[in-house]
């Protein structure tokens, strides 16, 4: 727009004067004499009539080249640090507002990544583990569910808690359900699924298991020398890691958190249950059908299975045949075996597989 006015106020000035030409257009007769003056130094060329910089010829403040290098070494030495660290605890000779320009000019300064754009980068960390590398461990509260909460007065023998383990990679989800939060349900918990694992071809030593710092999970750890804690089973029986996540910093167990918010959407607000029995039956139906039919946005619209299988196309079929997990009844059927069996060197009950997916009733029928 001030461009193409420009070339038609010097064109009719040159043909009519500068006078009429500034009466026509609207402006001073300087301002038509000055664009006039540029348009024919620079032989009617049209890059004549462009805005010209204003910036002063010298700067003599500007920092020198030396203190610019010193700048630019000090920051790659420490990327984290921002102007006013760079001042302060580099020492460097420039101002805040000097290193800021230096920073920006050479390409160093970067802007603070969003949140969306951490998930993404964090989804391509967890997309180079193995299957079942890690495992995240935790516990929900059934007690706040409305829906839930509602049958549970009416049927008091319903779980009370969920046991959660989930794998980072494939997003796989085993489930366990009880009736306390203890550390002992935590414990024939851990070593059912890490048993089911290890029995499917999966478990590994130095794979990790990470949960957060609840007491369930051996957050006061007993040293004893028969000590059959959590960490115990995890450690001594499975020789896996067990990773504590920081105190406070509940986003470390965002695969496991994301699952509870889902299963309470997706099955707990959905189902009814007239007993114990149709609760187990329909908790092993909805996560085999998450493990092996779900498709899930955030890894490329695969499900568990499929994310197995590109990784290990001989994988075991019976990963998935795990079903939910009665923690009352295999808590029981570990107290039992310890009367039974002296020597219980493996320490905990892994249930026994079922013979094929149709030992879960209704499969198809209800998802």
């Amino acid at each position: 727009m001030k461009y193409d006015a420009r070339l038609k106020m010097v064109q009719y000035a040159a043909e009519h004067g500068v006078k009429p030409a500034a009466r026509k257009f609207g402006c001073q007769p300087r301002i038509t004499r000055k664009w006039l003056g540029r348009w024919r130094e620079g032989n009617h060329s049209r890059a004549s009539l462009m805005d010209r910089s204003r910036a002063p010829k010298t700067c003599p403040h500007k920092t020198s080249p030396a203190d610019e290098r010193e700048v630019l070494r000090e920051r790659d030495k420490a990327p984290c640090f921002g102007p006013k660290r760079l001042r302060d605890y580099c020492l460097v000779k420039a101002s805040e507002g000097a290193i800021a320009r230096i920073l920006r000019q050479s390409g160093r300064s970067k802007k603070r990544k969003k949140k969306y754009q951490k998930k993404r980068d964090m989804r391509e960390v967890k997309a180079r583990l193995a299957a079942f590398e890690q495992v995240q461990i935790d516990t929900k509260y059934l007690n706040d569910i409305p829906f839930y909460v509602e049958q549970m007065a009416r049927n008091p023998r319903l779980p009370r808690f969920q046991y959660t383990a989930r794998d980072v990679k494939t997003g796989a989800t085993f489930l366990g359900f009880g009736g306390e939060l203890s550390e002992a349900l935590a414990s024939v918990f851990a070593a059912a699924v890490l048993g089911h694992l290890e029995r499917c071809g999966h478990q590994r030593a130095g794979s990790i298991v990470q949960t957060d710092n609840g007491s369930e999970y051996s957050g006061a750890e007993r040293k004893t020398k028969r000590d059959r804690g959590f960490s115990h089973v995890v450690r001594d029986l499975f020789e896996a890691t067990h990773r504590f996540i920081p105190p406070g910093k509940k986003n470390h167990q965002a695969d496991v958190e994301t699952l509870h918010e889902r299963i309470e959407a997706e099955f707990l607000d959905l189902e009814r249950f007239a007993s114990r029995k149709e609760f187990f039956m329909k908790s092993s139906a909805w996560q085999l059908w998450w493990n092996t039919t779900r498709k899930n946005g955030y890894k490329g619209k695969r499900s568990p299975e499929d994310i197995l299988l590109e990784e290990q196309p001989a994988r075991n079929p019976n990963t998935w045949l795990l079903p939910a997990l009665d923690l009352d009844a295999l808590l029981n059927a570990r107290a039992q075996r310890a009367l039974d069996d002296e020597d219980n060197s493996r320490g905990y009950y892994v249930p026994a597989l079922p013979a094929s997916w149709r030992t879960f009733p209704n499969i198809s029928a209800h998802y």
